[in-house]
């Protein structure tokens, strides 16, 4: 079997972070890309580092080139950084992505206190999926396939195809999107549109 280089992304991994909202989408995120490994294939796991990831517990390590990086996305700029760990009990790299003041929060997607969805995700998960590219680059992996899991991770199909369409780093690079849940789509006012690229 010929071998892929994947890069699986997804808002939502087991055992780091899992909601009840997503249907199968942290279980599926995890179990997905341990039986490509087994597989052979060379794969790698991009995801936001929540609040709640446990750097201690999960033995994240931080990637010195992946240190203070500047992420741009239409007008505003921000500071991310990336640590990485393995899948437990395999040897799928996981990358956690940081933005701090898009992330560090108690909840994934909802507020705990109000019960509604944060106001800002669509720039947060704007954010992540321009963070994912700029990752790619900056680690000089070129994937064969970028695995997007649901509506938190639909951009970068999108950004690949304006943002990054004479970029010839990503010229091979192929995407393919699951929808886990029809319910959670990430719907979004218009508006945001000029902020998300």
């Amino acid at each position: 079997m010929k071998s892929f280089k994947v890069c699986y992304v997804s808002s939502e991994i087991t055992p780091f972070a899992k909601t009840s909202i997503a249907n199968g989408l942290a279980a599926t995120s995890s179990a997905l890309p341990t039986a490509l490994k087994e597989m052979e294939q060379d794969i790698r796991l991009m995801m936001p580092k929540y609040k709640s990831i446990n750097d201690r517990k999960y033995v994240l390590r931080e990637v010195i080139r992946l240190r203070e990086v500047n992420i741009q996305l239409g007008d505003a700029t921000r500071v991310g950084n990336g640590k990485t760990a393995f899948l437990p009990n395999s040897k799928v790299h996981v990358y956690f992505l940081s933005v701090p003041e898009l992330f560090d929060r108690k909840g994934f997607y909802v507020d705990p206190q109000s019960g509604e969805p944060y106001e800002d995700n669509a720039e947060r998960f704007g954010f992540f999926c321009k963070s994912v590219l700029e990752t790619l680059k900056l680690l000089y992996w070129q994937p064969d396939i970028i695995h997007c899991a649901d509506w938190s991770t639909a951009l970068i199909p999108f950004y690949l195809k304006t943002l990054y369409k004479d970029d010839e780093f990503f010229e091979n690079t192929r995407t393919v999107l699951t929808v886990h849940n029809l319910s959670q789509q990430g719907v979004f006012d218009k508006k945001i549109a000029k902020t998300i690229g």
